[in-house]
């Protein structure tokens, strides 16, 4: 692939939402150019095998994400393409038309508005998922195209996210189709090199075996994310005074009687070509590298690592 003319970042966000990811994510206009140069510099010397893209705006997701510290964002951006390499079940088929049928059983969806501190809104339903049909990493590769697109949006970027997960009908036939390998791919591709900042993960409706479930998944956390958990079970009003009932279907205890759980995905099935362009960078294969000694360089316990616990900003 010959190298593309390089876009510099021309930023979208209203003069409020700039002087927040100042105060919050050290995003300074005056120096916000620099760092771009900079994180690009640090791939061409390090790991100038893989392929960026040319929109800085790409770069300025993974900078807000790690507070515009380069060192920081360098590795979570190189764990970002190391994964795709890692786990090709996920990975090798990505774009949203091939999951079409995963999003059809509204396992998990969007809302249309967001909260009232701007931050996005994911729903989840472990009821609607059949683990006897469809295989978990469906499900993760499903979701992950969902994450990369909302991830566009500037002001997600600087809010960041909500999860509400209702986990009524949660069995032991989701929890063994799981297993702590799974959890661990998991939370590998959706917390530790996306970047993604999840300020809250409300569950609902939970059955006692949820534990067995989190099990897997807590010792791959922070402390910092553990206390971002908020379990409710059936009362409803607490999750409300954090995510407004007028935004929640009803599944979710919500007012929002017209939600359709496809809108969002229909749209997301029009974005085949934008996810192939995104696929044709990172790390190239293995004989497409000259001489090939540089793929699997451990920089942040991707390929040639192990897994480290994941933190959160």
């Amino acid at each position: 692939m010959t190298d593309l003319p390089r876009q510099p970042y021309v930023c979208k966000l209203s003069a409020t939402m700039q002087e927040k990811a100042k105060r919050e994510l050290n995003e300074d206009p005056s120096t916000r150019n620099a760092k771009i140069d900079e994180l690009r510099a640090r791939f061409k010397k390090e790991r100038p095998e893989i392929k960026l893209p040319p929109e800085d705006a790409f770069l300025v997701r993974f900078l807000r994400c790690k507070k515009f510290d380069v060192d920081r964002a360098f590795k979570m951006l190189v764990h970002y393409y190391e994964v795709r390499r890692k786990y090709p079940e996920l990975y090798s088929n990505y774009r949203p038309s091939a999951y079409r049928q995963i999003y059809e059983q509204e396992i998990e969806a969007m809302l249309p508005a967001k909260d009232k501190s701007g931050r996005a809104v994911i729903v989840f339903s472990i009821s609607k998922w059949d683990p006897d049909r469809y295989d978990p990493d469906l499900i993760t590769a499903a979701i992950l195209i969902v994450m990369e697109k909302i991830i566009e949006d500037e002001e997600v970027q600087v809010n960041g996210v909500v999860f509400v997960g209702d986990y009524e009908g949660l069995t032991m036939r989701h929890i063994l189709k799981m297993g702590p390998a799974q959890a661990k791919k998991q939370m590998d591709c959706m917390m530790y090199c996306n970047p993604m900042r999840f300020k809250a993960i409300h569950i609902i409706r939970q059955p006692q075996i949820l534990d067995i479930l989190l099990s897997m998944f807590k010792p791959l956390m922070s402390a910092k994310l553990l206390k971002r958990y908020h379990f409710h079970g059936e009362e409803y009003g607490t999750l409300h005074e954090h995510v407004p009932s007028s935004i929640l279907p009803p599944d979710f205890g919500g007012q929002f009687m017209d939600f359709d759980w496809m809108e969002w995905h229909n749209d997301l099935m029009k974005c085949d070509a934008e996810f192939e362009y995104r696929n044709q960078f990172g790390i190239p294969e293995a004989n497409d590298i000259l001489g090939g000694a540089t793929q699997g360089v451990d920089a942040v316990g991707g390929i040639a690592g192990s897994f480290k616990k994941i933190s959160v900003d």
